[in-house]
């Protein structure tokens, strides 16, 4: 397998509604799309989603210098099989240090494009076992009123959902849970979200009188820095506390574990390095008994939806995945064909790659710009 060209697409997708918590509101969904070809046509695809609170990347620094270095890194390079890509990604992940987003696009495009050259489904990475395939969790953010909230929870009832995740950190967040407690009782596992909008104090006294519901845990309760609050809303409230924010390298997890500031990890493939990033995580986490999460960014498109759920099969240790086929719900359309997911086969009829079509019509709709990374350079 010869890298011949790299080609980075910056897309942007409205959402069909803003999707709103404590700190922030997202209208557009807005991701960098990587294309990796071969001497023989052949491609494969992978997603950059640039979040600055959680690795400072940003979609200008990925467009003009985090990816423009790894295609430097990769064009031109040529893999004899399977383990020799694996091994060079696994290399290239140690010399990385938070560009982790950028190095999960380029990941899933080279496996991608690897599966196709050398016939593997792109969960062989981490697995040769396939598992089952998780549940689906939700996220309820502001973006559903709280008039509106019981008919959303009546809808989630109708549906079996057995896994909720609610933003909180405004003033009617008892009134919310009450509502979901009235509606879905003890048929869903509810955790809590503040995405960083409280210092220590202000999180112990907000959440105190939640904990007269079943809450499973609280998720970044206080900025992602402040792990000495975390740890006191660990110990003076007695609930589990996800980091999320907090952490995306293996040196974040070792510093929150040595910090006692966490009882769960959020894992998410765009923010933690991919595939190989992630599975570090989950790895380190389960040798220092800490559960983990498996999570989605709000806005991604099919292409990192399609390998969250793999990674989330093959690896075993996860109750279900947060935000699973959101492109179908959030987005006002997707690059890739969702009804052909896992139909991209080898001609013995095998899953290859990804197993995800790219649209190449709708992928150029959404496009804003695109660079090219060859032989010569950049075209």
């Amino acid at each position: 397998m010869l890298v011949k060209a790299i080609r980075i697409y910056h897309i942007r997708i409205p959402l069909k509604t803003p999707f709103q918590h404590a700190l922030h509101e997202r209208k557009v969904a807005e991701s960098l799309i990587v294309c990796a070809a071969d001497e023989d046509g052949r491609v494969g695809f992978g997603e950059i989603v640039p979040r600055q609170y959680l690795t400072g990347e940003t979609v200008e620094s990925v467009f003009d210098d985090h990816a423009p270095a790894l295609a430097a890194a990769f064009v031109g390079r040529k893999f004899d099989d399977k383990e020799q890509l694996l091994s060079s990604l696994i290399t290239q992940l140690e010399n990385t240090d938070r560009e982790l987003a950028t190095l999960c696009g380029f990941e899933l495009a080279l496996l991608d494009l690897g599966g196709h050259c050398f016939g593997f489904p792109i969960g062989e990475a981490i697995s040769i076992k396939e598992g089952v395939e998780l549940e689906r969790g939700i996220v309820i953010g502001y973006e559903v009123s709280t008039d509106k909230l019981p008919r959303q929870c009546a809808m989630l009832k109708l549906g079996q959902c057995k896994h909720l995740k609610l933003k909180v950190g405004l003033d009617d967040d008892l009134e919310r849970i009450q509502i979901i407690s009235d509606c879905l009782g003890d048929t869903i596992e509810l955790r809590i979200d503040a995405n960083g909008k409280w210092k220590a104090d202000e999180a112990v006294l907000a959440i105190k009188p939640m904990l007269q519901f079943e809450i499973q845990s609280v998720e970044q309760p206080v900025h992602a820095a402040d792990l000495k609050g975390m740890r006191q809303v660990r110990e003076e409230l007695g609930i589990r506390v996800m980091g999320d924010e907090s952490v995306c390298t293996l040196e974040d997890a070792k510093r929150c574990v040595e910090a006692q500031a966490i009882d769960i990890i959020n894992v998410r493939l765009g923010k933690c390095g991919g595939f190989g990033g992630s599975q570090r995580l989950v790895k380190f986490a389960l040798e220092n008994n800490i559960a983990c999460h498996l999570g989605t960014l709000v806005g991604e498109t099919g292409i990192l939806s399609r390998a969250s759920e793999i990674f989330g099969k093959r690896m075993g240790v996860f109750a279900c995945l947060e935000g699973k086929g959101q492109s179908r719900f959030l987005l006002e359309d997707d690059i890739i064909d969702i009804e052909k997911a896992g139909e991209s086969k080898s001609g013995d009829g095998m899953e290859v790659g990804l197993g995800i079509i790219v649209d190449s019509e709708r992928l150029a709709r959404y496009t804003i710009k695109d660079r090219v990374f060859n032989f010569e350079g950049e075209e």
